[in-house]
């Protein structure tokens, strides 16, 4: 598998504080779900940012594909997809508006982002019909899936993920979780901050510890798939979809 993301010696410090992460080094490799563990406040979400290229690291670097990922945030190339835990969505905006906004800022027409959208709409569970309401009506999970296909309309090299299921409910976790494992068959590198253990130890491919710097760094073995969630799940979802 060939290196999307490489970061070597990286420090990051904001305002002459402390630093946030120190002399940390990874790769991230196209097909590869990289789980990013640890305590709140550990520099994970800052380890992130730095693969977004939102922030630039204060020693060392970190390039996607070659190249600095800060400056290829400025290329508006759709290269890079970030989900955080707050989808961004315009709130007065339709989810068709929302999705047409974004794709536009990177020169999809509105038939190619509808083109682009139908099987992503099929594979996160979207209705299309609730599409052409609101995004402020909105429930928690049905933010962030649009939030993910704005991301997948892109067709992105990278898919960066910070606690993406943090306030969704058990069926949006398992569908999510699971649309994230198949861009990661398909081939997009993907980074996933999550706190959910059980669910890293089956769809991550290796996983890493992070507080401050790379604690541990652990490769899990065997197929990667999204686990069975048990007879509490079934029970779940046979309830609340009646």
């Amino acid at each position: 598998m060939s290196v999307v993301v490489s970061i070597q010696g990286v420090e990051q410090s904001f305002g002459g504080q402390p630093p946030v992460l120190q002399d940390v080094s990874l790769e991230l490799h196209e097909g590869e779900v990289l789980g990013l563990l640890g305590p709140n406040g550990g520099g994970k979400s800052t380890l992130l940012m730095l693969m977004a290229g939102l922030i630039a690291p204060t020693k060392g670097t970190v390039t996607v594909d070659g190249t600095p990922a800060a400056d290829l945030a400025l290329t508006n190339s759709g290269k890079v997809g970030l989900i955080t835990a707050e989808p961004g969505l315009y709130p007065l905006l339709t989810g068709w508006e929302n999705l047409a906004y974004f794709g536009g800022l990177f020169g999809l027409s509105r038939a190619e982002v509808e083109a682009r959208a139908k099987p992503l709409l099929e594979e996160l569970e979207l209705d299309s019909a609730a599409l052409t309401l609101r995004s402020s009506g909105y429930s928690s999970g049905m933010r962030q899936k649009v939030s993910l296909a704005r991301a997948l309309l892109l067709e992105p090299r990278l898919l960066l993920l910070d606690e993406p299921t943090s306030n969704l409910d058990p069926l949006s976790t398992q569908t999510l979780h699971a649309a994230v494992r198949r861009h990661a068959d398909r081939g997009v590198a993907v980074g996933l901050v999550t706190h959910d253990l059980f669910a890293a130890s089956h769809i991550c491919n290796r996983v890493v510890v992070v507080g401050g710097r790379v604690l541990a760094e652990q490769t899990l073995e065997g197929e990667r798939s999204i686990p069975d969630p048990g007879p509490l799940y079934r029970l779940y979802q046979d309830t609340v979809s009646t």
